[in-house]
């Protein structure tokens, strides 16, 4: 099963894309609007046909008929830039994306299982086009050649193999583009659809009109392969577009962060891959004269994703507390650390995967609100000494620091849940430690003696205590060395749970 993305308008969605997309819908219902080219008008919005302006008209024209026309060039650079937007976003239904002219087709039929059916697709596709700015006619046939001329022809059909064959007989004949040097000729002997064309001798056709257009008509059918150049994601991500205004308040900045969003996602499906930290630059008006350097905002994630919605949010949450000091005229996205991952399976029951990802997410909306140094974790540190043989460092996505330090499987004898700040001396009865009753030793004794190396040494023998009166569970330790020359003694380090 084929799809095929047909941009119709895309120099006119070009156009309006430049503005702000609050203002888009004001701008097309009372400018009108042309693209020209060749100093012809090529192209015009819905109210510029109101006006009377038509395709093939001159700029001059074009102007009688409306003093308030806005003429505007075809860029097919950014119809380029456009078309590998869509492509991006294309790659998070299947990776095999073709590029056309003024469209994708895309082979989804590895695809249809996973995402429930063509259909779903197609909206998903759709949703994501419009989003993007950009207006697409969308068929579905079995072959890509019968998708491409239904997409030009009609929107939102969907062609099986039983029923194709008749839809394509009914499709004018001027969708065959070869044979467009020849549509007098054609119109002349009574042949106006693609059904009529195939009724006509074949020898005859290859000496009037040549062979490609057979050729043509064998792929649409099934008779001759279909040969692709499937687009590929670049090796690294990095996209830079350009507002079509100057933006004041990174409010109105979401929406194009979010176009960039996109692109990255379809790139990371497309590379088997999660991003585990991105980064925003937002390029100032300013800089062109040389004054001010970029705003960058750096997001780190507490678990790879390449959620569409999850890392919109993040970004949201970041943009927030970005205070801009001038209007900002482009941005740059770019993926700065990836991750391997493989396309997650649906799950009936929670797995310690999926509970990882939501304690990462969590993690991730702190940060982005608190700042990077409110939320810490607990970390082993390659030191003895209780008091220092752990840390509270950042939290990482994926593997901890104790894996990359070679403490993840580190073992320790018993430790209390509550390690006080600093040990508090106890008293001695009977040659034995007291804490509101005499306290008997259960396990112990361990013995701890290091620290030489920063001038913190310490010399004592821990045990896990018993006060029965107060039913409490401590970790005492005796001290063998005072540090101040006193006499040793016996000290409260901790409580256990």
């Amino acid at each position: 099963m084929w799809i095929a993305s047909f941009l119709p308008q895309l120099p006119l969605d070009l156009a309006f894309r430049r503005w702000p997309e609050a203002l888009q819908e004001n701008l097309r219902a009372t400018v009108p609007l042309a693209i020209i080219e060749a100093k012809r008008v090529a192209w015009v919005s819905p109210y510029a046909n109101d006006c009377g302006i038509a395709p093939g008209m001159s700029e001059s024209g074009a102007r009688t008929r409306s003093a308030n026309v806005l003429l505007v060039p075809r860029d097919i650079e950014a119809e380029e830039k456009a078309l590998t937007e869509a492509a991006l976003w294309a790659l998070h239904f299947t990776p095999e994306v073709a590029l056309w002219p003024s469209g994708l087709l895309l082979d989804v039929t590895a695809s249809l299982r996973l995402f429930g059916g063509v259909a779903t697709i197609i909206d998903r596709l759709r949703t994501g086009f419009q989003e993007l700015g950009l207006s697409a006619s969308i068929a579905a046939a079995p072959t890509a050649t019968a998708a491409w001329w239904i997409a030009q022809y009609d929107d939102g059909v969907m062609a099986d193999q039983d029923t194709y064959t008749n839809l394509i007989d009914s499709l004018p004949i001027t969708l065959i583009e070869p044979l467009h040097p020849h549509s007098e000729t054609l119109k002349a002997i009574g042949c106006k659809t693609v059904g009529q064309f195939r009724r006509l001798p074949r020898v005859g056709v290859v000496k009037r009109f040549g062979k490609a257009a057979l050729t043509d008509l064998d792929r649409c059918f099934g008779a001759e392969p279909e040969l692709m150049a499937w687009y590929e994601a670049p090796e690294r991500f990095c996209q830079r577009i350009e507002l079509g205004a100057r933006v004041e308040t990174t409010e109105l900045l979401l929406h194009s962060a979010r176009r960039l969003l996109m692109q990255m996602t379809g790139f990371l499906t497309a590379r088997f891959s999660a991003v585990t930290q991105f980064s925003l630059l937002l390029h100032h008006e300013t800089v062109r004269l040389g004054k001010s350097p970029t705003t960058r905002i750096d997001i780190k994630l507490g678990a790879a994703s390449r959620d569409l919605d999850h890392l919109t949010l993040l970004m949201k949450e970041h943009l927030a507390k970005v205070v801009l000091e001038s209007s900002v005229i482009e941005m740059t996205l770019s993926a700065d650390e990836l991750e391997e991952r493989a396309a997650p399976n649906t799950e009936l029951f929670p797995t310690a995967a999926s509970e990882s990802e939501m304690l990462g997410r969590l993690i991730e909306r702190l940060t982005s609100r608190l700042g990077p140094d409110a939320v810490t974790r607990i970390a082993i540190t390659a030191d003895h000494r209780p008091e220092k043989c752990t840390a509270h460092v950042a939290p990482i996505a994926g593997k901890t620091a104790n894996a990359k330090n070679g403490l993840s499987g580190a073992s320790f004898p018993p430790r209390p849940t509550w390690l006080l700040k600093t040990p508090l001396p106890l008293i001695t009865r009977q040659n034995k430690p007291f804490y509101g009753a005499p306290l008997r030793l259960l396990i112990g004794p361990e013995r701890i003696e290091t620290g030489w190396w920063d001038d913190e040494v310490i010399a004592r023998d821990y045990f896990v205590a018993l006060n029965e009166a107060l039913h409490l569970v401590l970790w005492v330790y005796r001290a063998r060395i005072s540090a101040d020359d006193e006499e040793p003694g016996w000290f409260l380090h901790g409580f256990f749970a």
